[in-house]
């Protein structure tokens, strides 16, 4: 009989107990003392067994299992398949209904042997109790460590850094600075958010990440940050509904104020309490800025062709035009107006659309272009996903070295875990990205469909009276990806020529 083995393991904090190695290598046996060929194996490394989501190949064996490519599954336990009682239970059923044999050697339950399926469905729930229990130790930790006043975030505030030692936030001199100057042109100066992001970038002070912008954001962000005060606050959130059904229902909700880790004097203050409580008290008085209440016609099409930002609708300028977002928010430092009245862009783009619907030869072309598109972008996707398998298998070899490391005593416990613990969420991105781009891939397989749904697109359309807006409106959304605005007024239309419509 043919035969595959399953293992996983959620994080590299199980290897010693629950490694890979000791997963397959009891399935082998198994399998051996069976008589049975094994002809694959199906290995989540670093993924949560509490949904199925992300769990490539679960997914991916039960895929199998329908094209019926083996006839048992071996796995070390009902623990290993999943956390979550009616997702085992489910795996369990669809198994069973491909006439799969299931075996866990641990529980000791062969769905060939065993009267029933008490054993297996006992099992399941004390995995899914276990990871119930696992969440809140965790949970536990992270305030243990609050409490001590550890920060526990990757990156530290901008004006801080960690102490690699004592794990607790420490004052960066010049970034420091910067972060009082903005409080004290916020409060005493009067300034904007706007005005502070643009002088920030006029005078060439690199922003938190590094990079040439200031965003209002980014500087509302730091007015509103208690780390400046001298004080920690953790578990503002936690999640909810660790073993949803569907991971779909995993979310997170503020912690009440009363329950949040606050801890004063974690470490030196950048702004005093009581200009810190001012600034707070300014900007509920000035209160969030309103938009007028309309989406414009082009929003989120109308492009800057220079600087990529969208373009933002004024109806105050020309009788209503569209301005560059970046020029906007940043002013001539970065970008120039790109100023285009709506009358003339909706003018332009209704005549690109009509000759577009009467000419034959233009709509034949843009097909055979959306056919070299999705050609390209299948290739694209195609590779990344082979970069992604190559950048996992270089990330399991950091673990090895990093095990090799700490076995030998070059490498504290608190270091390794650091280290195996971040290499987990980049394989976890990985694994994300990886799904992600699989989807993308099964929708992109038949190209003929693509194009027909666009021309089918274009075929509705020719019919109706495109003057009125609503009409127009669904149009532009349906069939134009985006509009790039020159200077000076010209257009560049991008049409969506690859797009999977609804009906």
């Amino acid at each position: 009989m043919k035969c595959v083995i399953y293992a996983r393991v959620s994080t590299k904090r199980e290897e010693q107990k629950n490694s890979l190695e000791n997963q397959v290598s009891l399935a082998e046996r198994m399998a051996k003392e069976h008589g049975f060929t094994i002809v694959g194996h199906y290995i989540d490394n670093g993924i949560s067994g509490t949904g199925f989501k992300n769990r490539l190949e679960i997914n991916r064996l039960l895929d199998d299992a329908k094209e019926k490519k083996f006839d048992v599954v071996i796995a070390k336990s009902v623990s290993r398949l999943g956390r979550n009682l009616s997702k085992s239970l489910s795996l369990a059923d669809d198994l069973e209904q491909e006439g799969i044999r299931l075996i866990l050697p641990e529980d000791d339950y062969d769905t060939e042997t065993s009267k029933s399926r008490f054993m297996f469905n006992l099992k399941a729930i004390l995995a899914e109790e276990e990871s119930n229990k696992m969440s809140e130790r965790i949970k536990l930790s992270l305030r243990e460590k609050a409490n001590k006043g550890e920060y526990k975030a990757p990156q530290a505030p901008y004006g801080y850094f960690i102490n690699p030692l004592t794990k607790k936030l420490e004052v960066n001199e010049d970034k420091a600075a910067i972060v009082k100057e903005i409080f004290r042109l916020y409060l005493f100066e009067g300034w904007g958010m706007f005005k502070i992001s643009n002088y920030l970038m006029r005078i060439g002070t690199p922003s938190p990440k590094n990079g040439k912008k200031w965003h209002q954001n980014t500087i509302k962000g730091m007015l509103n940050n208690q780390v400046y005060v001298g004080k920690l606050v953790h578990c503002k959130e936690e999640t909810l509904n660790t073993l949803a059904k569907s991971e779909l229902y995993k979310k997170r909700k503020l912690v009440e104020p009363e329950k949040q880790v606050i801890i004063e004097n974690a470490h030196p203050a950048l702004i005093a309490e009581e200009d810190f409580q001012a600034v707070q008290e300014l900007m509920r008085k000035k209160g969030k800025h309103k938009s007028n209440g309309k989406e414009s016609l082009f929003a989120h099409i109308a492009q800057c062709a220079d600087c990529k930002s969208g373009m933002h609708f004024k109806p105050d300028r020309r009788n209503g035009a569209y301005v560059c977002g970046g020029y906007v928010k940043h002013t001539t430092s970065y970008c120039s107006s790109h100023i285009i009245e709506e009358r003339l862009l909706l003018n332009a783009v209704k005549a690109d659309i009509k000759a577009m619907i009467k000419d034959t030869v233009k709509v034949e072309k843009l097909y055979g272009i959306a056919e070299k598109k999705a050609s390209s972008l299948q290739s694209s996707l195609t590779k990344e996903l082979k970069q992604i398998d190559r950048n996992v298998d270089k990330f399991n070899n950091q673990v090895s070295s990093l095990l090799t490391l700490h076995a030998d005593g070059a490498m504290t416990t608190e270091m390794f875990k650091q280290q195996s613990e971040r290499i987990s969420i980049q394989l976890q991105e990985l694994a994300n990205r990886k799904a992600h781009l699989q989807t993308v891939l099964a929708t992109k397989k038949d190209n003929t469909e693509q194009l027909q749904a666009f021309k089918k697109e274009v075929e509705r359309f020719s019919d109706l009276d495109i003057e009125d807006e609503n009409i127009l409106k669904q149009v532009l959304q349906r069939l134009i990806n985006k509009v790039e605005v020159f200077e000076e007024g010209k257009i560049k239309i991008h049409y969506n020529l690859s797009p999977s419509f609804s009906s």
